[in-house]
């Protein structure tokens, strides 16, 4: 019986950690975004340089968070005593262990760093760094678009 009330904690808790974000959303924009003026500048992609972005630290800092209780949860339900005390504390960190890893893995996008030769007499070369966005997906050297410049800056195929 204790084993399967461990194995439903411990099913529990990978239930609460996020999962894997490959593709970004053209209509969701951050806070800061919102209300931002920005430039608008027609160009061709000249490099597309494929990289993962990271999640930021209060993700991984949830997924300790919720590893630790569960693994603590999990650990109070073994042995008794003293023992009780030393499998609370050692499931607690490898649970926290495991869930700052799993939300480090489960919060990450897939990305493009992407070099822009502005059209025109100045011909200005821009570098942005943005999500693969769902419907346009990984852009290839040689397309043009347009960059838009401010509140964090994306470049968008033409026709998008």
């Amino acid at each position: 019986m204790k084993k399967t009330i461990v194995a439903l904690v411990l099913a529990a808790g990978l239930l609460a950690v996020p999962s894997c974000k490959n593709l970004g959303s053209l209509d969701t924009v951050s806070a800061n975004q919102a209300g931002a003026v920005g430039e608008v500048i027609s160009g061709t992609v000249v490099n597309a340089r494929n990289v993962t972005i990271d999640s930021d630290s209060s993700t991984k800092n949830m997924g300790t968070l919720i590893g630790a209780a569960v693994g603590a949860g999990a650990g109070q339900l073994l042995g008794g005593g003293s023992g009780r005390v030393a499998s609370t504390v050692g499931f607690g960190a490898l649970g926290a262990m495991a869930g700052r890893g799993a939300a480090k893995y489960g919060d990450q996008t897939q990305g493009q760093v992407l070099t822009i030769k502005a059209d025109g007499k100045n011909g200005k070369t821009y570098n942005v760094t943005q999500p693969v966005y769902d419907g346009v997906g990984y852009i290839p050297v040689g397309t043009h678009g347009t960059l838009q410049l401010g509140g964090g800056g994306k470049f968008l195929p033409d026709g998008f």
